[in-house]
């Protein structure tokens, strides 16, 4: 049984007759008399009593007449929820993001979708690479946007990279350690060293940097950047952030703080989807708008291929 059959069924209802109903679905008389006697076939029902001249239904026909005009009102109505969801005037999107990935561009790239699509259901999600990993597997977020270098040996991923920022350490404007000409990372470790939780190969090239023992570097561990900004205006910590605006703020503003030996340090980002699952009309698009946040960031390196 097909649409087309039934569409055929509901002609023949309307218009009274093979010929009228024919014309009226644009084939000929022969081919709309094959269609019905197809949908017969495949129900293993006469549908309509031809005995009599003139377009008669059975009762058989009449159920499945009744039927037909319903399917046929759903299939419309399915096309058109489809069509808004392509145009993003329906749907939803799940999306997660790393601490820092939250507050660089996943927001900004957030408010450019609800403002031009806001109808959109958005739900989002801040949690470590690892977390958002998992639910990505277990298909509770469409993708998510953080650090990747821990995630190399995990199949079933796609990844996007996304252009690199720069990082450093940063401190409030007033910091004794701006003092300095040069601070090394055991004088920054006089104080308290901040960040969030880290990649395991790059806490680890921070680790055989420093050469003070007793404790880790980053003595205070945090995925929250507004824990991490208040930390170092308050509690003078050195805090490791990408130079991004959003983190410096205006109204409180922090300072880089370059250290000897860790200049040059960027963000490793990349957008993470299911390998091989075609992404919402959402999900595409807000792919786009994190594409055009990075690009127009200050410093931002070039976007990588798939990996």
């Amino acid at each position: 049984m097909q649409l087309r059959q039934l569409q055929h069924l509901v002609a023949l209802a309307e218009q009274g007759s093979f010929g009228r109903a024919a014309q009226a679905s644009h084939l000929s008389q022969p081919a709309l008399s094959r269609s019905i006697e197809a949908l017969e076939e495949g129900l293993q029902v006469r549908l309509i009593d031809r005995a009599y001249g003139t377009v008669r239904f059975t009762q058989a026909g009449e159920l499945v007449l009744a039927r037909a005009r319903e399917l046929l009102i759903d299939a419309r109505q399915l096309k058109e929820d489809v069509l808004q969801l392509e145009g993003l005037a329906a749907g939803s999107l799940q999306v997660g993001l790393g601490p820092f990935a939250a507050g660089m561009l996943g927001r900004a790239a957030l408010t450019l979708l609800v403002q031009r699509h806001p109808q959109l259901s958005v739900r989002t999600e801040v949690a470590d690479t690892a977390t958002l990993a998992e639910r990505l597997h277990r298909r509770e977020i469409d993708l998510f946007i953080a650090d990747t270098r821990d995630l190399a040996r995990q199949g079933g991923l796609e990844t996007m990279r996304l252009p690199d920022v720069p990082v450093s350490f940063f401190v409030q404007p007033r910091h004794p350690l701006r003092r300095l000409a040069s601070v090394t990372l055991e004088q920054a470790m006089d104080y308290p060293v901040a960040g969030p939780r880290l990649p395991a190969r790059v806490a680890a090239q921070f680790e055989r940097q420093a050469k003070r023992t007793g404790r880790g570097v980053f003595n205070l561990v945090c995925d929250d950047t507004g824990t991490l900004r208040h930390l170092a205006l308050t509690a003078r910590a050195v805090v490791l952030a990408p130079d991004a605006p959003a983190f410096r703020h205006e109204t409180q503003p922090l300072v880089p703080l370059p250290i000897a030996g860790l200049d040059g340090m960027r963000t490793h980002y990349g957008l993470v989807r299911l390998a091989g699952r075609t992404p919402s009309p959402a999900a595409a698009a807000y792919t786009r708008f994190v594409t055009e946040v990075m690009s127009a960031a200050p410093g931002a390196g070039r976007t990588g291929a798939p990996e």
